[in-house]
């Protein structure tokens, strides 16, 4: 067998596998990276990406979350979540999860169709209206451009909320939200949640965010339960 029959044939293996890895690996459209700072101390990566969707009508982004490998030692985290909405991000059409978390792990998803929401755990409800969950409404904030208040209903697992959004002009390109979570009605279909989740709608809780209206991208997010704040900045493009 000749050296260059050889050659040939290690090329040829090596490009089948490139393909096939580029093949079975999803296309991304869009991914952008944040780091979560407690007390000074980086804690958690969150990956941020857009991947195609079959319908033309609708967009898909997942949500990574995994701690560091220093915080890791204390509280290991590797959650991963999905959302589907409409192209206008006013309507959201699923939701899902996968919760790594130290001693606990869930698998979640929700689907929403007019008139009813379907959970996972088997329950449905009637909606008499869109709502949407928190990470489809921080991707909806990417496409306001304009400093108004307004209100749009929330839905967090089964528990309702009306959702206050104020806006403060950073600078001529930077817009922040506050967003104020209100009770509206119904409960959680979980008896217990990830540690992210668990936390959003705590009454005592502060939450913004800051959108680069230039861009069209979350540059900063801030959740505070005092004494304790979390701090979320984009770690640059991608």
């Amino acid at each position: 067998m000749s050296l260059v029959y050889i050659c040939l044939v290690m090329i040829k293996r090596h490009f089948l596998i490139t393909a096939l890895f580029l093949v079975c690996m999803p296309m991304v459209l869009w991914c952008q990276d944040y780091e979560v700072n407690f007390l000074g101390i980086p804690v958690v990566r969150v990956h941020i990406q857009q991947i195609p969707n079959e319908d033309p009508g609708l967009v898909t982004y997942e949500y990574a979350a995994r701690t560091t490998p220093l915080f890791s030692a204390i509280y290991k985290v590797n959650n991963h979540y999905r959302v589907t909405m409409d192209t206008s991000m006013s309507r959201i059409v699923s939701y899902e999860k996968e919760i790594s978390q130290k001693n606990f792990k869930q698998s979640f998803h929700t689907l929403y169709k007019p008139g009813k929401t379907i959970y996972s755990t088997g329950e449905e409800r009637i909606a008499e209206t869109n709502r949407h969950t928190m990470l489809s409404l921080l991707l909806s904030l990417t496409r306001e451009s304009t400093p108004r208040e307004f209100s749009t209903p929330l839905e967090i697992e089964g528990a309702y909320y009306s959702t206050r959004m104020i806006p403060r002009e950073k600078n001529s390109n930077i817009l922040e939200w506050e967003i104020i979570l209100l009770p509206d009605g119904g409960s959680s279909v979980l008896a217990s949640t990830d540690l992210f989740t668990s936390r959003l709608a705590d009454p005592e809780a502060q939450r913004s965010v800051s959108v680069d209206i230039s861009t069209g991208r979350i540059v900063s997010a801030c959740f505070t339960l005092s004494p304790y704040t979390l701090t979320a900045r984009i770690l640059g493009d991608s």
